[in-house]
C-alpha cells in the first residue's frame, strides 16, 4: 500500500456532472498522477464507499462529490494539514472541507456552495470538529475506518464515519482546503434524509445532540419539527422558494481575485500543539 499517495473517489449517478466538475478540477490536472475510482449503480453512499475502500491501492482516501470542483493547490494543502496533524503526533481519523463543532457559530472550513455563496471560517490549521459535511471526507485506509453498509441512502455518512473514528479514540477535523459545491441548491430536505436521520439517532444515542450542517440530531428533534413544520406550511400556501441550479461551469462562481485568496498555498501554520 502506497501511504504517501492518494486515492479520489466518488459516488456518481451523472457523468455529466462528474466531467464538468470533480474532473474538470485543476487539482486532479497538476501533473500529478492520481488513482480515481468512480462507482455508479450502488443503492447507498457507504456501499459505493467500502467498494472503493476494498479497491483502493493509496492509503489515503479522499471521497468527494461528483459536483466539487478541486482547486490548484488543493492536495499540498491537503498535504499540508496531515503533516501537521502527524507531526505533533495527533491521531487523527477523518479530515473534511467543512466540519461543525459544539459551541461554533457558522461551521468551520471556507466553502462555496450554490444558493449559500461563501460560508464557513477560513481556516489557516486544522480545527477539531465533531462531524464534517459528506462533501469532502478524508481518512486512511489503514485505520480500519468502513462506512456502515446499514445506514440507508446518501445522507449523514459523513457524521456516522466522524462518530465511528471518535469511538475508535480518533480525532476528526475540519482543513484549510478551500472547495466548490456546485449543487442544485435544496430547499426542502427529502424523505431519505430523514430515515438517515433517525438511524443515526438511533444508532449514536450517547452522543447526542450530534451538530451537523443540515441540523442537529436531538433526542426531542426540535431542529427537526421545526424545519418540516415550516416547510409544510411553505408548500400549502405555495411559498416555496424556487431552488437554484447548479452552475455550467463552476470556474465562473467566484471571481479571479477570490480565486486566488482563497486557494493560495501560502499562510498555513502550524497548530500550537
Amino acid at each position: 500500500m502506497n501511504r504517501d499517495r492518494f486515492t479520489i473517489i466518488a459516488a456518481v449517478n451523472n457523468r455529466r456532472i462528474l466531467e464538468g466538475n470533480l474532473l474538470l478540477s485543476p487539482a486532479l490536472a497538476d501533473g500529478h498522477e492520481r488513482n480515481i475510482l468512480i462507482k455508479e449503480g450502488f443503492s447507498s453512499a457507504s456501499l459505493a464507499y467500502n467498494s472503493a475502500v476494498e479497491e483502493a491501492k493509496d492509503d489515503i482516501l479522499v471521497f468527494v462529490h461528483q459536483d466539487v470542483y478541486l482547486p490548484e493547490h488543493w492536495f499540498s494543502n491537503v498535504s499540508r494539514a496531515i503533516q501537521t496533524l502527524e507531526e505533533n503526533g495527533i491521531r487523527w481519523g477523518v479530515l473534511g472541507c467543512f466540519g461543525l463543532r459544539r459551541g461554533v457559530e457558522g461551521g468551520l472550513g471556507m466553502v462555496f456552495t450554490t444558493g449559500r455563496g461563501l460560508h464557513g471560517k477560513a481556516l489557516h490549521a486544522p480545527e477539531q470538529v465533531d462531524t464534517l459535511d459528506e462533501i469532502v471526507l478524508i481518512f486512511r485506509k489503514s485505520t480500519g475506518l468502513k462506512f456502515d453498509p446499514n445506514l440507508p441512502h446518501f445522507h449523514m455518512y459523513g457524521v456516522d464515519i466522524c462518530l465511528q473514528a471518535k469511538s475508535f479514540g480518533m480525532t476528526n477535523y475540519a482543513i484549510p482546503a478551500f472547495c466548490v459545491h456546485n449543487t442544485n441548491q435544496l430547499v426542502k430536505l427529502p424523505a431519505e434524509f430523514y430515515a438517515c436521520y433517525s438511524y443515526i439517532k438511533r444508532k449514536w444515542p450517547k452522543d447526542l445532540p450530534i451538530h451537523t450542517s443540515c441540523m442537529t440530531v436531538t433526542h426531542f428533534d426540535a431542529e427537526r419539527r421545526e424545519k418540516q413544520i415550516k416547510d409544510f406550511i411553505k408548500t400549502a400556501l405555495g411559498r416555496m422558494k424556487t431552488p437554484l441550479s447548479r452552475a455550467e461551469d463552476p470556474r465562473t462562481l467566484l471571481a479571479t481575485e477570490d480565486w486566488n485568496r482563497l486557494t493560495s498555498a501560502r499562510g498555513f501554520r502550524n497548530l500550537g500543539c
